[in-house]
């Protein structure tokens, strides 16, 4: 009997340790909160303290080009204002003219403060109003633990959101085939109508040079926010997305958010989505 007994626990200990080992660990990353989202299947693959609320920083961004996309056209011309020229981080000089087609391509690659509040003054009349336009689209999208105050993601107490609501915006907003295109470009010209020239901007994405299959989608930094990223790629025809928010560092957004991909692609392939059960290193959950 005891024979038997040892047989039976050293079966249930191989078989236990067979399981654990056929689950890759989730990788060591410094980031505060950060999510892996499949959006197709609407489901979390990975999350760590995925209801946390982080400054999402120029993350914001994302939501400002939604609707620069849905409540305005590229052609309205832009007169930038004293205040969007005064904003930190701009390459913008007060009373220049711009389409905002363009002026959006300098937001989403460069990650131009003065840009995204020139865009929310222009949609909006005034940047309190464009904030409401902001919140409101939030709530429609799923993204209920988010609250905007600014345009381009300047901390502010009451300007937060969180890695699961970041990753439903980022979603959203991919599903709009203009901003696809647009953050995964790696390079491109703005043209301004007054003064009349040219600059050409490299995005600030390094996820787009350095990861094979990266789609996307928005870089963000502030000392209080730390490094954030949302990234994307697409891997035997499957698009993931991932959040990384309050990272070390501005190098680090890059290489945890590359590390959490490839976790996410190998989740994917190993059919979590299909089996969404918990085991080591892996957590899966479906979004509301």
């Amino acid at each position: 009997m005891k024979s038997s007994c040892k047989v039976l626990f050293s079966f249930l200990a191989f078989l236990l340790l067979s399981i654990e080992g056929a689950f890759a660990a989730a990788p060591e990353i410094t980031a505060d909160a950060a999510v892996i989202y499949d959006p197709a299947a609407k489901v979390f693959l990975y999350e760590k303290n995925g209801t946390k609320k982080e400054y999402p920083a120029s993350m914001t961004k994302i939501m400002t080009a939604i609707l620069s996309f849905e409540k305005a056209t590229p052609y309205d011309t832009v007169k930038v204002s004293r205040n969007a020229a005064d904003i930190e981080s701009t390459a913008l000089s007060g009373g220049e003219w711009i389409a905002l087609g363009q002026l959006r391509n300098q937001m989403m690659l460069i990650s131009d403060n003065g840009a995204a509040t020139a865009i929310g003054e222009t949609i909006s009349g005034n940047l309190p109003r464009f904030t409401d336009l902001m919140n409101a689209k939030a709530k429609e999208i799923g993204a209920t633990h988010t609250h905007f105050v600014n345009a381009n993601g300047m901390p502010d107490p009451d300007h937060y959101s969180t890695a699961e609501d970041m990753a439903k915006i980022a979603a959203y907003a991919m599903k709009n085939p203009k901003f696809r295109q647009l953050v995964g470009t790696r390079e491109k010209q703005v043209h301004y109508m007054r003064p009349n020239e040219t600059v050409t901007f490299g995005n600030t994405n390094e996820l787009l040079y350095s990861y094979p299959g990266a789609t996307g989608i928005k870089t963000g930094y502030t000392r209080a926010a730390g490094g954030c990223l949302a990234g994307s790629a697409i891997r035997d025809g499957k698009e993931l997305i991932v959040i990384v928010m309050h990272s070390q560092n501005t190098d680090t957004r890059f290489t945890e958010a590359a590390k959490l991909l490839d976790y996410g692609f190998s989740l994917e392939k190993e059919g979590a989505v299909k089996t969404p059960v918990k085991a080591p290193g892996k957590k899966v959950k479906k979004a509301a």
